[in-house]
């Protein structure tokens, strides 16, 4: 038998580019550089999610520092006074002065612990004579709230150089408490309060008016 002859397609040719090909090379470049891997897109977003959440995290507790654990001195406040008993007698340039004044403190705590107070006092001066003192009481403020302490003092001069200008008596009273703030049970602070108050008396018509506070 004759061999049969069988035609075999030909491979189509494979073409190659040369190296300064001005078509190959832009299109090569250009697939290079529009190439981003998924996975550092993903790492990279959640990077910017974490560093967003840790500063807003950072702010949130600052402003919460700023506001919580900033401890402020309580204020003490003579916010009235009247005279309760008065008798007062003057000769020969000497006076003699016995007088129970009734006096409301108000104590305000801006704090947002609680303020917790002992060992007070307050006094009643003339001219750097002590005429009157008595203790305030302890017990507590709770925080951003204010308080009003009633108390009476007993004040009593004998033959003293009183110096009275129209009637008038000049008197200042200082207070002093102290206490302990507590925040969330963590942080205690020890703070003093001061007072500091001046007022006129008014021998004749027995009251006490122009009281000013600092």
């Amino acid at each position: 038998m004759a061999e049969e002859n069988h035609a075999q397609p030909l491979a189509p040719p494979h073409v190659y580019r040369r190296s300064d090909d001005q078509e190959y090379w832009p299109r090569k470049i250009y697939s290079k550089l529009h190439y981003i891997p998924r996975r550092e897109t993903s790492c990279s977003k959640c990077f910017v999610f974490f560093f967003t959440l840790l500063v807003f995290v950072c702010l949130a507790f600052l402003v919460f520092a700023l506001l919580v654990f900033r401890i402020d001195y309580p204020k003490l406040k003579l916010d009235s006074v009247q005279a309760k008993v008065l008798q007062f007698s003057s000769s020969n340039n000497l006076a003699s002065l016995n007088m129970t004044i009734g006096a409301e403190i108000k104590l305000s705590n801006d704090n947002f612990g609680t303020f917790k107070f002992r060992n007070g006092s307050i006094s009643v001066v003339h001219e750097n004579t002590t005429l009157g003192t008595t203790n305030i009481g302890s017990g507590f403020v709770r925080g951003r709230k204010r308080e009003r302490i009633n108390l009476f003092v007993q004040v009593r001069a004998q033959n003293m150089n009183i110096s009275i200008v129209n009637d008038l008596v000049k008197m200042k009273s200082f207070a002093e408490l102290r206490g302990e703030i507590r925040v969330v049970k963590i942080i205690r602070t020890h703070r003093t309060s001061f007072m500091n108050c001046s007022m006129n008396l008014n021998v004749t018509s027995q009251v006490i008016q122009d009281l000013q506070c600092l």
